[in-house]
């Protein structure tokens, strides 16, 4: 039994062995399309007497994290063959794919689960949720004075890009698009039309995708940089009330979009999203946006990460000639295998946690002081204090899917 990359000749085999675990059957023509597209060299592969019998693929992306790209590890198709399941492939497999991640300086893993307990067991922990509304025709807006134009366009990137990429920096953990994600899974996935807004200046501020079927609309996806893109936008969609009894917009979770409905009273649906992974702490520590004054006492933190050894230990963070410091000791069991300082007297002062429970607080989808609370995270009030005085109040989100 060996792990290895999938090699080309592989990859029909590989995407039949998926359609078989997730339960979906692609045509012929879907078929030859997604052998073209897929990277081999993504995927890690069990292989045992020449079969494949587990495999996952971990694509390169970068993410944004308070505006900064942040290099992530999108992990997908994780699938073993029944007959060899709960044998402990899966955990083999993640494990080399999280220590190729580190070694390819990716420091975050993002992964959408098909269930939550079983990733959490290797560190992931979730990081977003999304949320639908649901208006009714006589919930739709009315229409508002705007001083641009809405046009229905080719679905061209090129024609939205900048303003996808000023809305996701907003958001940690939107993912930077580059051409081919656009192409290949944006406008793959979301089916139906675009539509831009153009200012008066004729800038595109805002759009959305959408389609219109069996009376009903659905948004996919739908950003606007200011009020007025947003006044064309929800104007354009009124005008579908002859044709819709209901319009679905996807959009970020507890934001601000239902308060801003004339109606707010609509049917709104919150559902559990993608989790998330750090897979170098010290380095993701270390780029991390705190907001940390100058001559503010330490924040120290104990970290424990079964699944990543490489992780495990205390974090003592501070901000030193304007810049954020963090000094790292390994937790001595593990000190001889990983490079790090042991700390064989780690200090009494500071916050216990896992990795998850630390990804959770530093992608703002839990506070810390909750999280301390309901004993997720143990130790003194003055550096939980300090954690949560330190910590941004980012707003956790992505559009999109792997």
């Amino acid at each position: 039994m060996s792990i290895r990359k999938l090699r080309p000749s592989e990859v029909e085999s590989s995407i039949r062995m998926s359609e078989f675990a997730f339960q979906y059957e692609m045509t012929e023509e879907e078929r030859k399309e997604r052998i073209k597209l897929t990277d081999p060299n993504e995927t890690w592969v069990i292989e045992e007497e020449g079969q494949i019998i587990s495999k996952t693929a971990v694509i390169p992306f970068h993410v944004y994290v308070d505006g900064r790209p942040v290099s992530m590890g999108g992990v997908s198709g994780v699938v073993t063959w029944p007959e060899h399941r709960r044998n402990g492939l899966v955990s083999q497999l993640l494990k080399h794919a999280l220590k190729q991640m580190k070694e390819d300086g990716q420091l975050l893993s993002f992964l959408f689960p098909f269930s939550i307990p079983f990733y959490r067991k290797f560190g992931w922990e979730l990081f977003a949720d999304n949320e639908s509304i649901t208006l009714t025709r006589d919930q739709l807006p009315p229409r508002k004075q705007h001083k641009g134009i809405v046009k229905r366009i080719d679905k061209d990137y090129t024609m939205i890009e900048d303003v996808y990429h000023t809305w996701a920096k907003r958001y940690s953990g939107a993912i930077v698009r580059d051409e081919k994600w656009w192409d290949q899974s944006v406008f793959k996935r979301k089916k139906g039309t675009l539509a831009a807004y153009y200012n008066e200046e004729l800038t595109v501020t805002g759009y959305m995708i959408y389609e219109v079927k069996g009376r009903k609309m659905t948004v996919h996806e739908m950003i606007w940089l200011d009020g007025d893109a947003r006044h064309g936008l929800w104007s354009f969609i009124t005008n579908h009330d002859s044709m819709i009894d209901t319009a679905t917009i996807k959009t970020v979770a507890h934001d601000r979009l239902p308060f801003l409905l004339t109606d707010p009273k609509v049917k709104r649906e919150v559902s559990s999203y993608f989790m998330a992974r750090i897979v170098n702490v010290k380095e993701f520590l270390s780029i991390y946006p705190f907001t940390i004054e100058n001559n503010t006492p330490p924040i120290i933190l104990h970290i424990t990460d079964e699944f990543c050894p490489w992780n495990d230990g205390t974090y003592i963070i501070v901000k030193k000639d304007g810049q954020i410091d963090v000094r790292f000791f390994q937790t001595q069991k593990d000190s001889e295998k990983e490079i790090g300082a042991s700390c064989q007297h780690p200090p009494k002062k500071g916050l216990r946690l896992s990795v998850q429970s630390l990804t959770a607080v530093l992608f703002n989808y839990q506070p810390a002081d909750v999280l301390h609370e309901e004993e997720w995270i143990v130790g003194d009030h003055e550096t939980l204090k300090l954690l949560n005085k330190s910590t941004p109040a980012l707003k956790p989100f992505l559009y999109d899917f792997f």
